[in-house]
């Protein structure tokens, strides 16, 4: 008779079941969620494994409707792990649909608290209040100090209802303006095709492209004396970007990108300047003692000797001499 042969196994470490543990333990913290990418970062694996996880754990963690608790979903051209449950699902995603709404009011509220678009959102806002709990209503109650915002130098729009409520309009349905603003004095009128309402410091501005023109112009809402739809439509251009329109500029107005620009900053600015980005042609150079050269390709503009003179002496301005 043959002697059984002894199997002999090796010490489980359990680096899986572990793997998992500590995500189930992480999700509570991510109240909309986490990044695919994020969590496999921290969990030391790959995304690929990650995904595995996740199907392993649907037969095991179900939510009261007997869907799977952990669910990987796309947002906004990311993948994002979710952990779910239907009262808690719905009651999460209504108060963070209600504070990004809320937060883009702030910024209406800039141009006017009477202007249709404050108007506009705290409607939308007052629809989605109405669809929360009570529970969760009484977290709002402090909201306008949860959220704040610094406005920029904003202008009052309370006074341009109409012209902003024609502008929007025909930018939506595309049917061509005819605007009116002073220039020396003189009333001067436009025939237009409107593509873009830009919000720019504090102003608004209307992109749009004159009939007889070729290239689209900034006309500011503030300055406009008129604003009247007209009956013709317009097909909405596809080679239109408004990121044409502030190529090269320190801003928006602007050019062709021809100046080299050279700045020198001290130690005390170093972290304020290199912090923000200025400019997409800005590069960043530390040297020995602490300062920083910034070089940037930009449209010698009014906006960017503005913003150089805004540091007084303590900007040394290489080039141009």
């Amino acid at each position: 008779m043959k002697e059984k042969r002894k199997r002999s196994y090796r010490r489980a470490t359990y680096p899986s079941a572990l793997r998992m543990a500590k995500l189930v333990d992480e999700m509570p913290r991510h109240g909309i969620g986490v990044r695919v990418k994020t969590m496999a970062e921290r969990l030391e694996i790959s995304v690929q494994s990650l995904r595995r996880y996740v199907k392993a754990m649907e037969g095991h963690f179900v939510t009261d409707d007997e869907e799977p608790e952990f669910v990987i979903e796309q947002v906004g051209g990311d993948d994002w792990l979710k952990r779910r449950s239907r009262q808690e699902a719905a009651a999460s995603a209504n108060i963070y649909h209600l504070v990004s709404v809320y937060l883009s009011l702030e910024i209406f509220k800039m141009l006017g608290a009477n202007s249709v678009f404050a108007t506009e959102m705290d409607e939308l806002l007052q629809q989605i209040e109405t669809c929360l709990p009570g529970s969760q209503r009484e977290l709002l109650k402090d909201l306008p100090r949860k959220f704040f915002t610094a406005p920029y130098m904003p202008k009052d729009y309370t006074g341009f209802d109409d012209i902003l409520n024609t502008a929007l309009k025909a930018i939506v349905y595309q049917k061509k303006l005819k605007l009116a603003r002073l220039k020396n004095d003189q009333r001067v009128e436009f025939e237009v095709e409107p593509y873009t309402l830009l919000l720019y410091k504090g102003g608004l501005y209307l992109v749009a492209r004159p009939l007889d023109g070729r290239r689209p112009l900034y006309f500011s809402i503030d300055r406009l004396l008129d604003c009247a739809e007209l009956p013709e439509k317009f097909d909405y251009p596809k080679d239109y970007h408004p990121e044409q329109m502030i190529e090269g500029a320190f801003g928006i107005f602007g050019g062709e990108p021809r100046t080299f620009f050279k700045l020198k900053f001290p130690p005390e600015l170093a972290q304020y300047i290199s912090e923000r980005k200025w400019h997409k042609s800005q590069k960043l150079e530390s040297t020995a003692d602490g300062s920083l050269l910034v070089t940037l390709r930009v449209f010698d503009s009014d906006e960017i000797r503005a913003w150089i003179r805004s540091f007084g002496s303590s900007v040394e301005v290489l080039e141009p001499r």
